[in-house]
C-alpha cells in the first residue's frame, strides 16, 4: 500500500437528529426516597437527562432535584416517578434552550 493512498472504506457518520427541546423540571423528595429517585431517572431518561441538581431541604429531610431532560424524557419521568414515588411532590417545569 502507498503512503498516501486512502483507505477504501469510510467511516459511517452518526445521523443527526433534529435539536429537542429541554425542560427543567422540579421533584421534592423525602431523603429516604433520594437513591430510589436517582435510580428510577437515570433508568428511564439514560442520555436524554443534561443534568440533575439535588438540594437539602427541610432540614435535610427533603431533597430538591431539578433535572434537565429533553421532551420526551419529560414524561416519562413524570409517569414513572408518580407510579413508583407517589409522594414526590412535582414542582415548576419549565423549557429551556435545545440541547
Amino acid at each position: 500500500m502507498e503512503a498516501h493512498s486512502r483507505p477504501t472504506t469510510q467511516q459511517a457518520l452518526p445521523h443527526r437528529h433534529p435539536r429537542l427541546p429541554v425542560f427543567l423540571m422540579h421533584i421534592t423528595v423525602d431523603k429516604a426516597c433520594l437513591a430510589q429517585l436517582r435510580q428510577l431517572v437515570v433508568q428511564t431518561c439514560g442520555t436524554m437527562l443534561s443534568f440533575m441538581r439535588i438540594e437539602a431541604v427541610d432540614h435535610a429531610e427533603r431533597m430538591k432535584v431539578w433535572l434537565c431532560v429533553t421532551e420526551p424524557a419529560l414524561r416519562m419521568t413524570m409517569d414513572a416517578v408518580m407510579r413508583l414515588l407517589p409522594a414526590a411532590e412535582f414542582g415548576r417545569i419549565s423549557q429551556g434552550k435545545s440541547a
